[in-house]
């Protein structure tokens, strides 16, 4: 059986590759306006943010596992993370929005004219649903928001904001104009200098009833969105691992000491055998969990927690690897090593840490055993 990628899932990998090799490299400072604009513009044509999004609304009704390859290459150019906030609240409005929500956001999305960002983590909680303190309380016809959520990506640039609130018991969805009266925005200062987050405030925002995803509550909605989340930041830093490896494999061929190229001593050898295997095996883990996405695998839970810990931990050590296998010149801001790592400890911690995803990992080989229960009660 074949489970490689077809022809025309690489050549649509090659078309993103051939457009962002032409665009501006990554620097220290966030885009400005023009060149996000024309980067969003561009991908949309190529149609990216159609991919997922159904025919019925102008799509191209792919999966999620079509966009595993161009969320890698998007980490090997470090694309800003606002473009893989849109992919990921797609996937969850398509499996869950309402059809008025549909007809209203999708063809928009499709043709790039709208931005999503997801505002899920908070300050004490995380990504912890049960710890949320974004609460809706009813005012008879309405609800009203309170709260606050940081880590927002690129919030003040979204059209929408999908966000994760306590109603009741039960964790739901929102999905809120921006602008909306009530909504604060501040700029967070944070290790990602090519990214924007912000903190979003929530002080009595007025919600109704058409602003639930799917027009009521659906706790399997955030589930969803989280796991899409923690696939894309899983081949995101797939692919910035992928490009570290390829740049300092360049690097030590070219690196002569002792009359002959670095990458002829045995010890270097090895630590870039290290590195591609890391390398390897993270595209494997990502794949996969993006496949259980795109279907009704029984183990999604499993694969996307191992993914999104274990390619966190290679994307750090094959940007560790990469930073000192270039010497003292990779640890200047000249080089700009320093920005892929800086982007992968970022998405590290986003949608959960690799601690919570490996507990979460743990609880279902557990629950598969039939002893979750007893432990649960035991933990008590």
């Amino acid at each position: 059986m074949d489970f490689d990628f077809s022809a025309e899932q690489y050549a649509f990998r090659d078309s993103i590759r051939g457009f962002l090799a032409d665009r501006p490299a990554a620097t220290t400072a966030p885009p400005a306006a023009e060149d996000a604009a024309a980067l969003r513009s561009g991908l949309a044509d190529l149609g990216v943010f159609s991919a997922i999004v159904p025919e019925e609304h102008d799509g191209l009704g792919l999966g999620f596992v079509d966009l595993a390859l161009i969320v890698e290459e998007f980490g090997r150019w470090l694309v800003p993370p606002s473009i893989i906030e849109t992919l990921t609240a797609t996937d969850v409005i398509v499996a869950y929005g309402s059809a008025a929500q549909k007809n209203r956001l999708l063809g928009g999305i499709a043709a790039g004219r709208l931005s999503l960002s997801t505002a899920i983590a908070e300050a004490d909680a995380g990504y912890a649903s049960e710890s949320m303190a974004c609460i809706l309380t009813p005012g008879g016809s309405t609800w009203r928001l309170n709260g606050a959520k940081i880590l927002v990506v690129d919030a003040m640039a979204a059209d929408y904001l999908l966000v994760a609130v306590k109603c009741g018991d039960a964790p739901v969805l929102l999905i809120i104009e921006r602008g909306r009266a009530g909504i604060r925005l501040r700029e967070h200062t944070t290790f990602d200098l090519g990214s924007i987050y912000h903190e979003a405030t929530f002080e009595d925002v007025e919600i109704h009833a058409t602003d639930f995803l799917g027009g009521s509550e659906n706790p399997e909605a955030l589930g969803q969105l989280l796991d899409a989340g923690a696939v894309s930041a899983a081949t995101f830093m797939t692919g910035i691992a992928g490009r570290v490896l390829d740049t300092t494999v360049d690097y030590v061929k070219q690196r002569n000491q002792f009359g002959k190229p670095i990458g002829s001593f045995q010890a270097i050898k090895h630590k870039c055998a290290d590195m591609a295997v890391a390398v390897d095996s993270s595209r494997s883990a990502a794949y996969y969990a993006a496949w259980t996405l795109s279907g009704e695998a029984s183990e999604r839970s499993k694969a996307v927690s191992t993914a999104k810990s274990f390619c966190g931990d290679s994307a750090r050590f094959v940007c560790n690897e990469g930073t000192q296998l270039h010497g003292g010149m990779g640890f200047t801001w000249a080089l700009g090593l320093h920005l892929y790592l800086r982007r992968v400890k970022m998405l590290e911690y986003a949608y959960g840490d690799a601690n919570h995803h490996r507990r979460r990992v743990l609880a279902e080989a557990l629950r598969a055993l039939g002893v979750g229960q007893a432990v649960a009660v035991a933990s008590r």
